[in-house]
């Protein structure tokens, strides 16, 4: 049975206390706590997207965003960790051999997946299978998963075949790059390979923007329009953590020099007002350009450019309201907000981490305009 999107708050909620209890320190550690990765592939929730065929959940990408979302309000590191291995797991169903996909999640279904779809290595024809040479960035939760799917052009093809190889997690192969202010505890460094055997079992071979193997509504979608859509859950759930954190600490605090709580300040109202303002309107944006695409996808359908825009643009767009809405509470807040045992400061950071990501970054929406114009994108994912 698929799991609903109620379902998925249920689980969520059971490791709640244990994730919480663990996020100081994997954020000062700088990767997840493996304890706390076991125990949501124990709950089968780092298989969300792969089909049922293949002994997944198969879910809407809705409920993967309201999983993100609910995620992100205890921890964003966490948050993102399950949100990447749950698309790294989605590529494995995608791009390996259907054989090879049937049993993976039978043999294993706590089975956590990191990597990375980017194609920043190269894979040489060798007999039986494939040598992998490379380095991927931004590798979340590459120390704590079973597994890693690690994506690289094919040596001397034309027009351009990509090799999707699935291996063993090996520490050996990380080097530790990821020293950063937000999303600290997602663990996300780099992993180099030099000429390493993947037999060919365990290699999808397939020619670039070819589409998915899996004949399902997410699958018929493009890659730029299946993975942006859980990152605006990640930055909805920072957002809104910060708005609950604030209302506790407008009924706390009586600022400097004044006689009244800083609930009863006027700016602290607008601030309040203006946050649930931009999560909300960016959310729903996103949602009903969700809908309009997987109409699409359902049908079987090209999407068009202008679709393809307004998709990117609503997720974009939706990032950037999580980021000020989070901004105003923190000027609300006053000199609260510097102290680290405010939170509010970290959630921003946290927040501005996602809009990193190249899906969701802001450059996507003077992207998107350009092609709403009738213009070259400039961009080979649109």
């Amino acid at each position: 049975m698929a799991a609903t999107s109620l379902q998925l708050r249920e689980l969520v909620s059971g490791v709640e206390n244990l994730i919480f209890d663990r996020a100081k320190e994997s954020d000062h550690l700088r990767r997840p706590d493996a304890e706390v990765v076991a125990a949501l592939g124990d709950l089968g929730l780092m298989k969300l997207l792969v089909p049922k065929e293949y002994g997944g959940h198969e879910v809407h990408p809705s409920d993967l965003i309201d999983f993100t979302k609910s995620l992100a309000e205890i921890h964003g590191s966490t948050a993102w960790v399950a949100m990447t291995c749950n698309e790294e797991a989605e590529l494995v169903s995608a791009y390996l051999p259907p054989e090879t996909c049937r049993y993976l999640w039978i043999e294993d279904p706590s089975l956590v997946i990191a990597g990375s779809g980017v194609a920043r290595g190269t894979a040489s024809r060798t007999q039986g299978g494939w040598l992998i040479t490379g380095r991927w960035n931004f590798v979340s939760g590459c120390t704590t998963a079973h597994k890693w799917v690690l994506n690289s052009v094919v040596a001397g093809s034309s027009p351009i075949e990509l090799c999707f190889a699935f291996i063993d997690a090996n520490p050996d192969f990380i080097e530790d790059t990821w020293h950063t202010v937000g999303l600290r505890g997602t663990g996300s460094h780099d992993v180099i390979l030099n000429d390493f055997f993947v037999e060919d079992a365990f290699c999808g071979v397939v020619a670039n923007n070819s589409l998915p193997l899996p004949d399902l509504p997410f699958y018929r979608l493009p890659s730029a329009l299946r993975f942006p859509f859980p990152k605006t859950g990640v930055a909805a759930g920072l957002a809104s953590r910060a708005i609950t954190d604030f209302k506790f600490l407008a009924e706390e605090k009586t600022p400097l020099n004044s006689k009244r709580s800083l609930k009863e300040r006027p700016d602290a109202a607008v601030a309040l007002a203006k946050a649930e303002a931009l999560v909300g309107t960016g959310q729903a944006w996103v949602h009903e350009q969700l809908d309009a695409v997987w109409e699409v996808a359902e049908n079987d359908e090209p999407v068009t450019s202008d679709l393809h825009a307004r998709v990117r643009l609503a997720c974009s767009w939706s990032v950037q309201n999580a980021i000020r809405a989070i901004q105003h509470l923190v000027d609300a807040a006053g000199s609260t907000a510097n102290f680290q045992n405010s939170g509010l400061m970290s959630l921003l950071d946290d927040a501005r981490a996602v809009a990193g990501h190249f899906m969701v970054g802001s450059y996507q929406i003077d992207t998107a305009g350009r092609v709403l114009l009738g213009l070259d994108a400039g961009d080979p994912a649109f």
